[in-house]
């Protein structure tokens, strides 16, 4: 038997490059973060990580037979499959009401999550409305977390795989957004941005260069100059190497000035 899990209330906060929070991501289903539990009814861990599979891989049919190998690769077929029966079973009644009667669509010998262009998930928002996904980024969320365990091998290749591919999608949409907010010289996001940015990667002189934009537009020049010795102190205490020619033009150019006006967003990637 599959195990049960403890239920909670599934919950999404979005912030739209600025605007308020709540609206944008209302009822969509939050497959990257973490929790104590479940949202009800579903009981059954296997059953969220089946879900977060079949979103990645929408509008198309899966057989059973692969299913059930997968998420129990050390059992028998005719095991494997009675489990998967008991979890789709309650991830049925759960997509029911989550989505209505149309989206899961469980047939003799495949399962299939058929939504169209209909945004469902957190992880349908960062190709389709990237400025939404902001949150995902600052609040530090990772896809199915907590789910590591779930099965072997191969499902957690597909994982880290997936991972890795929403890790890019995320950056790249909270990029585009903060270099958006820095030519509207709206500095405050800017600054929120930049700062999220280089929370998740503080070596990349791309996302400091953004943060350092940000406070000298906003005023703040000793504030970008911090940004520039904390990448500094990162740079040389963990690879021996000091901070890229570009990123110390800047540094001397807000130094001089004391801000940047609406200085075009730096595309300096982050091989240094």
């Amino acid at each position: 038997m599959e195990k049960m899990y403890k239920q909670m209330p599934a919950q999404v906060h979005a912030d739209r490059c600025g605007a308020s929070k709540g609206a944008a991501l209302a009822g969509i289903v939050p497959l990257m973060g973490h929790g104590e539990g479940l949202p009800a009814p579903l009981i059954y861990r296997k059953g969220w990580a089946l879900l977060g599979y079949l979103a990645l891989e929408p509008n198309r049919m899966h057989s059973r037979a692969s299913l059930a190998a997968l998420f129990w690769p050390n059992l028998g077929e005719t095991s494997a499959l009675t489990n998967l029966r008991q979890v789709l079973s309650n991830l049925n009644r759960y997509c029911t009401q989550q989505f209505g009667p149309e989206v899961l669509q469980i047939q003799r010998g495949s399962v299939g999550l058929l939504r169209g262009e209909r945004i469902l998930f957190d992880v349908d928002v960062l190709v389709q409305a990237p400025c939404d996904a902001i949150h995902l980024l600052s609040d530090q969320r990772i896809f199915l977390d907590g789910m590591e365990d779930i099965a072997d091998l191969e499902f957690q290749a597909w994982l880290q795989t997936t991972r890795q591919m929403l890790e890019v999608q995320l950056i790249s949409s909270v990029e585009r957004c903060c270099d958006q907010m820095i030519e509207r010289a709206r500095w405050d996001s800017a600054i929120d941005l930049a700062n999220a940015l280089s929370r998740r990667d503080p070596w990349n002189e791309a996302h400091v260069q953004r943060a350092m934009r940000a406070h000298a537009g906003n005023g703040s020049s000793c504030e970008a100059l911090t940004a520039y010795q904390r990448l500094e102190a990162f740079l040389r205490s963990d690879l021996g190497l000091d901070p890229c020619q570009e990123t110390r033009r800047l540094l001397q150019q807000i130094s001089a000035l004391g801000s940047v006006v609406r200085a075009a967003p730096v595309q300096l990637s982050a091989t240094i």
